[in-house]
C-alpha cells in the first residue's frame, strides 16, 4: 500500500474545498463520514495503521469551514422498538461544531419521505422535535441529513396501539368492560374507544365533583391548592379516558379549561399549564385473579381510590403531579406483571405525546401493586426512575409457594385427629401470629387454592360457559397463575397447559418448630408424611407437587421472581402494620432487602417506612403522599448531580439526609432506627416481626428459591434425637432428599432486561 504525503503549506479556502472533494471520491463510499480538514493519510482502504505517518493541512481561522457531522435522532415517546399507535416523538440535532449550524436546515424523512414540515424548531435546544405520524406497522426508519453532509439513519419498530409489545399474545376470549366503565360499547374485539375529557373540580372538603361549566363563574365550594413547585392554581382536574392494549385508561392533572391542553409538540398548541409540575405518578393496584377480561373503572370513583393508603388521588393531584393508571396495572385484572408492565410504557408513551415528556416518573401502590413495580424496575428499567411499593412483597411467584403451602397445611390440619394441632401448634410450624383464634395461613387459604387451580378465581364478568372443566369445557379458559402467564413460562409438552411452578419436593415443613421442641418428632414426620400436593387441574394429591424445570428458568429468566439485581433507583417501602389475619406481613420488607443486598451489595437505594394501622388501611401518616414529597426531592437532587459517578452511586450519595428507616405510632409520633431484623429497638418492640411456612422449614428471609437443590438427611441438622425407625421413616418420607437451603435454586438463572415474551 502506498502513502502520499503532502508538505505543509498555507493554501487558499477554494483549493482546499477541491482537495476535500478529490479526498471524498478516492474514499471507499462506507469511509465517507466526516472527512477533517487536518487529514492524517489517504490510504486504498478505509481504516489502517494508527502508525502511519500524518499529514496536516492548516486552514487560517477566518478561512476554516464549519465541520460537518452526522446528526443525532433521539425518540423522546418510547425505546426505538417499542413505539406504538402509528406515531411516534422525535427530536433532531445537529452536531455541526459550528456555532452558526443550526438544526433548522436539517432535512427528516420517515421510510424515505420528507417529513420536516411536522416537526418544530426549538432555537434553545436547537433541535427539531415534534410528532412523526404515519409509521406502518413493524420497522420504520427515520433519517437526518444536512444539505449534502452524512445521513443518520434509526430503524424503530412500531406496534398497534391495542398491543401486544413485549407481553405477547393476548389473552382468549376477552371481555371488554368499557360500558360499566362509562365509555360505551367497544369498538372492536380489543376493547377500542373513542377517548374523551372531563372536568371535575376538588371541594374545600376533599372530594371531587364534576364540572358542570368550563367557563368561570366556577363553583363556590372549589377549592385552590398550592404545588410542589409553589405554584397556586384552581383545584381543576382535566380527565382523559380511554383504552388501548385492551385495557381502559384514566390520566388526570391539573388544567385550566379555559386554556386546556391541546398538541403541546406543535407551535399553535398548548402545552399543560402551570398546574402541572412536570412530573408523572403511575399508579398500581393489588390483588390477584385471573384476566380474560378488560377490568373496568369508573369515574370519579377511579380516583377516589387509587392510590390505597392515602385518601385518594387528591393528593398527588394537589402537589402538581400528573396521575395515570389503566386497568391492567391492577394485579386483580389478570395478576400479570408483564402485561402491568407493557401496559405502563403504552401508556407513559401516550403521555408524551399528549402532555410531553415528565422530568420523572414515580410508581405507586401498594400490595399486588408492590410486586409490579419491583418487577418492572429490574425487568424493563427505564419505565420508572422511583418506586414507592406499599405493603410490599418482592414478587408473585415465591410468595405462591407460602400461600400454596399454607393450604396444604391447612387440609393436613384439618384432616388430623382433633386436638392435636390446636392453633398455637400451627402457628408454629406457619410462622405467622395468631388473631381471633386463627392465624394467616387461614387468610391464604382460598388464595393459595386459585393460584394452582385453574377453575377458581374468575370476576363474574366471564361467563361460566367460557372457563375450563376438566369434563365439560376440557378447552375453556383456564385461570391458574402460571396458565394466565403462558407467554412466559411456556407449554408442558406432557399436560398440554402451562408449565407448572409450585414445588415442595424436600421442604420439611415444621423444621424450625420441631428443633425449638414445638412440636414433636412423631408430629413432624406425619406432618410431612401427608401434607401432599396439586395436580395439574388443582387437585389435592398425596404426592408433594414438582415444578417444571423449564418453568421454572422461566420464572427466573423473566424477572417475575425477583432478584434485586441491578435495581438501584430509589426505593421509599411504605408499610402499615397490619399482623395478624391481614395477609401483609412485615417480613415481606426484609424479604426485599436481602434480595437487594444479595444482588447489589447495597440497600443504601432502599428506605423502609412503617405506620401503625389506625384501621381501614389507614396510616397513623399519610406515607404514600409523604413518599412522593421525598422522592421529589431524592430525584431532583440526583438530576442535578453533574459528576462523573455511576447512576447507582448518584443516587445513594444524593439520598437527603432526612430520608431514612422511620416507624410511626399509633400517635403519629415518629422513631427513626434501622430496619432491620436483629435490632431489638423501638419499632420491632412496637411492631414484631414474624416467618412464613419456608422459613419455618429452613429458608432464609430473601426467598428466592423456586425448586430447592437437595441432599441427603443429616442427623447433624436436628437439635432433637430420632429413633432408628423415626430415622428409618424420615428417609422414606424424603426419598429424593431434603431441601439443602445453602444452595440456590434449581434452574435459577439471570434475568433478561426487556425480555419479548
Amino acid at each position: 500500500m502506498r502513502v502520499f504525503f503532502v508538505k505543509t503549506m498555507s493554501l487558499p479556502w477554494e483549493i482546499l474545498h477541491l482537495w476535500r472533494r478529490l479526498v471524498t471520491l478516492l474514499l471507499p463510499i462506507r469511509c465517507r463520514t466526516s472527512i477533517p480538514l487536518a487529514i492524517a493519510a489517504i490510504v486504498g482502504a478505509c481504516g489502517g495503521s494508527s502508525s502511519s505517518p500524518s499529514l496536516s493541512l492548516p486552514v487560517s481561522s477566518e478561512a476554516q469551514p464549519p465541520k460537518s457531522s452526522a446528526p443525532k435522532i433521539e425518540i423522546l415517546s418510547s425505546r426505538s422498538d417499542t413505539v406504538s399507535g402509528g406515531d411516534v416523538i422525535v427530536a433532531v440535532s445537529s452536531d455541526a461544531t459550528s456555532a452558526s449550524a443550526s438544526a433548522a436546515n436539517l432535512t427528516v424523512r420517515l421510510n424515505g419521505v420528507d417529513v420536516s414540515s411536522s416537526l418544530e424548531y426549538d432555537p434553545r435546544e436547537n433541535r427539531l422535535a415534534g410528532r412523526i405520524g404515519g409509521l406502518h406497522l413493524g420497522e420504520n426508519t427515520i433519517s437526518a441529513q444536512e444539505e449534502s453532509g452524512p445521513e443518520t439513519s434509526l430503524t424503530i419498530k412500531n406496534h398497534p396501539s391495542s398491543g401486544p409489545v413485549v407481553a405477547g399474545p393476548h389473552q382468549t376470549p376477552w371481555i371488554c368492560e368499557t360500558e360499566s366503565s362509562g365509555l360505551g360499547s367497544a369498538l372492536d374485539a380489543s376493547c377500542n374507544v373513542s377517548s374523551r375529557v372531563d372536568w371535575y373540580y376538588v371541594t374545600g372538603s376533599n372530594t371531587f365533583k364534576p364540572l358542570a361549566s368550563l367557563v368561570p363563574p366556577y363553583p363556590a365550594d372549589l377549592a385552590t391548592t398550592e404545588t410542589i413547585d409553589g405554584k397556586k392554581v384552581n383545584f381543576i382536574i382535566r380527565v382523559e379516558s380511554g383504552t388501548m392494549d385492551q385495557s381502559i385508561y384514566r390520566i388526570a392533572l391539573l388544567d385550566d379549561p379555559t386554556n386546556p391542553i391541546s398538541d403541546p409538540w406543535k407551535k399553535s398548541g398548548k402545552k399543560p399549564g402551570a398546574g402541572w409540575n412536570g412530573k408523572l405518578n403511575l399508579v398500581y393496584g393489588g390483588g390477584c385473579s385471573p384476566g380474560y377480561r378488560s377490568g373496568s373503572n369508573a369515574l370519579p370513583d377511579a380516583l377516589q381510590a387509587l392510590p390505597l393508603s392515602t385518601d385518594n388521588a387528591i393528593d398527588p393531584l394537589s402537589l402538581g403531579f400528573a396521575v395515570a393508571f389503566a386497568s391492567r396495572m391492577a394485579m386483580d385484572n389478570g395478576c400479570d406483571p408483564v402485561m402491568a408492565a407493557e401496559n405502563s410504557m403504552m401508556l407513559k408513551e401516550h403521555f408524551v405525546k399528549n402532555y410531553g415528556v415528565p422530568k420523572f416518573t414515580i410508581g405507586t401502590g401498594p400490595s399486588g401493586g408492590a410486586m409490579i413495580q419491583h418487577f418492572i424496575a429490574q425487568s424493563y428499567p427505564g419505565v420508572l426512575d422511583a418506586i414507592t411499593p406499599g405493603l410490599s412483597f418482592a414478587d408473585t411467584p415465591s410468595v405462591i409457594l407460602d400461600v400454596v403451602d399454607c393450604s396444604l397445611l391447612n387440609r393436613y390440619f384439618d384432616g388430623a385427629s382433633p386436638g392435636s394441632w390446636p392453633v398455637s401448634t400451627q402457628a408454629q410450624v406457619a410462622g405467622y401470629p395468631i388473631e381471633d383464634g386463627s392465624t394467616t395461613c387461614r387468610s391464604w387459604d382460598s388464595a393459595g387454592h386459585a393460584f394452582v387451580t385453574p377453575t377458581l378465581g374468575f370476576n363474574p364478568v366471564v361467563p361460566k360457559s367460557l372457563i375450563f372443566d376438566p369434563v365439560t369445557n376440557p378447552s375453556g379458559a383456564r385461570g391458574g397463575y402460571v396458565d394466565g402467564l403462558v407467554n412466559v413460562f411456556g407449554l408442558d409438552a406432557d399436560t398440554g397447559f402451562a408449565r407448572a411452578i409450585y414445588d415442595n419436593i424436600g421442604v420439611q415443613y415444621g423444621l424450625q418448630a420441631l428443633n425449638r421442641g414445638d412440636i414433636t418428632v412423631d408430629q413432624f414426620l406425619d406432618l410431612n408424611k401427608g401434607v401432599g400436593g396439586f395436580d395439574v387441574n388443582g387437585f389435592p394429591t398425596t404426592r408433594r407437587s414438582a415444578a417444571n424445570i423449564k418453568g421454572v428458568e422461566n420464572s427466573y429468566k423473566s424477572g417475575l421472581v425477583n432478584s434485586g439485581v441491578g435495581i438501584t433507583i430509589p426505593i421509599i417501602d411504605t408499610r402499615l402494620y397490619t399482623e395478624g389475619l391481614n395477609t401483609h406481613t412485615r417480613i415481606r420488607t426484609f424479604t426485599t432487602r436481602s434480595r437487594l443486598q444479595a444482588g447489589n451489595g447495597t440497600v443504601a437505594n432502599h428506605v423502609s417506612w412503617l405506620s401503625a394501622n389506625v384501621g381501614g388501611y389507614k396510616g397513623a401518616v399519610n406515607l404514600t403522599k409523604m413518599a412522593l414529597v421525598a422522592h421529589n426531592e431524592w430525584l431532583e437532587r440526583i438530576s442535578a448531580d453533574t459528576s462523573s459517578d455511576n447512576f447507582a452511586n448518584k443516587v445513594i450519595k444524593n439520598k437527603p439526609p432526612a430520608l431514612v428507616d422511620t416507624c410511626w405510632d399509633s400517635g403519629g409520633i415518629a422513631h427513626a432506627e434501622p430496619a432491620t431484623l436483629e435490632l431489638h429497638g423501638v419499632c420491632n418492640t412496637m411492631f414484631p416481626v414474624y416467618s412464613t411456612p419456608r422459613i419455618q422449614a429452613g429458608e432464609n428471609v430473601g426467598q428466592d428459591v423456586m425448586k430447592c437443590a437437595l441432599k441427603a438427611p443429616e442427623l447433624s441438622s436436628y437439635k432433637v434425637p430420632f429413633s432408628p425407625a423415626q430415622w428409618s421413616e424420615l428417609q422414606t418420607i424424603f426419598q429424593e432428599g431434603v431441601c439443602d437451603w445453602t444452595k440456590p435454586s434449581v434452574g435459577r438463572l439471570d434475568a433478561v432486561p426487556w425480555q419479548r415474551h
